[in-house]
């Protein structure tokens, strides 16, 4: 019984979706896609109902993210064409992201997670920036990178941990550089921040410096 229903479920899921087809083909309408993203969203809330259930099951909070992100894409891809073009790759590694910071927010202990969400965030916003220099996005990518360890230095578990800062620093330092290089700051609000702030952290280091020989 339970094999014939199974077979029976499989069997409409499969003539829904010929009817699906059918009527794209006929009416030109663009829902074949929403038909397919309507399954990776069910699977994706599938996998979050294993997490709802049990906490102790984290992992299914990474494909199950993964698969509503996947699903998100796939319908907007339909719906809104030009803007899935854009932002398209942003959405769905940002929706992977949230998998690995749910991953941590739900077991501290699994800090490791913090690492690939931002990783992965970062990605997603350089993947976001509409714009022609190169540079602007490396420089992106490594301050990102460097925020991510800074993170993980921050993190009450290993606040006593002095490793995260080291390629937190290193890569601060080259995400600077090359958004200095590629002047993309320039006659921008963020490069006279950055700016003042490299003053400010300069006479900070001079001062405190002199104090210390006093």
């Amino acid at each position: 019984m339970k094999k014939l229903s199974k077979q029976a479920l499989i069997g409409s899921l499969l003539v829904l979706a010929g009817i699906v087809f059918l009527l794209q083909q006929i009416f030109q309408l663009p829902i074949g896609g929403l038909f397919v993203s309507m399954f990776f969203l069910a699977g994706g809330l599938i996998f979050l109902y294993v997490v709802m259930v049990n906490k102790e099951h984290w992992w299914a909070l990474i494909p199950g993210s993964t698969l509503v992100g996947l699903a998100v894409l796939i319908a907007c891809s339909d719906l809104a064409p030009r803007f899935t073009d854009k932002f398209g790759g942003s959405i769905f590694l940002g929706a992977v992201a949230l998998g690995f910071v749910g991953v941590y927010l739900l077991k501290p202990s699994n800090w490791w997670a913090v690492i690939p969400a931002g990783a992965v965030s970062t990605i997603a916003l350089v993947a976001g920036i509409q714009s022609g220099h190169g540079m602007l996005q490396g420089g992106v990518f490594f301050l990102g990178i460097g925020a991510t360890f800074a993170a993980l230095g921050l993190l009450p578990n290993l606040k006593t941990e002095k490793w995260p800062w080291i390629p937190a620093s290193v890569c601060f330092v080259l995400g600077t550089l090359i958004l200095v290089g590629s002047g993309a700051l320039v006659n921008s609000v963020f490069g006279w921040i950055w700016a003042v702030g490299f003053v400010a952290a300069g006479v900070y280091l001079v001062v405190r410096s002199f104090m210390k020989k006093d």
